[in-house]
């Protein structure tokens, strides 16, 4: 489950249940511009869901796609986060994704430090962090930290998985 501050952290809003229209948003995906996936947890029937990392790209400019992921509170801080956002990387990067963009409230500074130790740039903005993500094809040009070199080795073992 979610806890009230980590769904105030993904929804910026103590939101209890989605409305019609933004449950039809986060299911109605075409694997190209909008890009869902989920992670199940086979064991647990009753409540299967463990995460999920999604992109929508940008009409206006389609070489940036406003990323998002979201992880029960049980398995964050565990690499499932790690995991989904190099999935969403090389997903973008196949789709010719360029920047994966994120709204971040400025508290969830572990993420901020995460995704700037990879390269990505912040600018704070109406009272939230916006995060601008490169996507490279090469991976060994991020920035040398050590977040990227996680990243690195996470991002070849997402692929390996993926790409069978």
């Amino acid at each position: 489950m979610l806890s009230p501050e980590a769904r105030y952290l993904r929804f910026f809003s103590p939101i209890s249940r989605l409305s019609e229209e933004e449950l039809r948003f986060f299911t109605e995906v075409d694997q190209v511009n909008h890009v869902a996936w989920g992670v199940m947890n086979p064991d647990d029937p009753d409540f299967p869901g463990l995460g999920v990392a999604r992109f929508v790209r940008i009409k206006e400019t389609p070489g940036i796609a406003e990323a998002a992921i979201t992880v029960i509170d049980s398995y964050q801080r565990k690499g499932l986060g790690s995991i989904l956002i190099c999935l969403l990387y090389i997903l973008g990067a196949d789709l010719g994704v360029k920047t994966l963009r994120g709204t971040i409230l400025p508290e969830n500074r572990f993420l901020i430090d995460w995704l700037h130790g990879l390269g990505a740039t912040t600018e704070y903005h109406e009272g939230a962090i916006l995060v601008d993500m490169p996507v490279l094809k090469d991976v060994s040009s991020l920035p040398a930290t050590p977040y990227s070199k996680i990243f690195r080795t996470i991002m070849d073992q997402v692929r390996t998985k993926l790409y069978r």
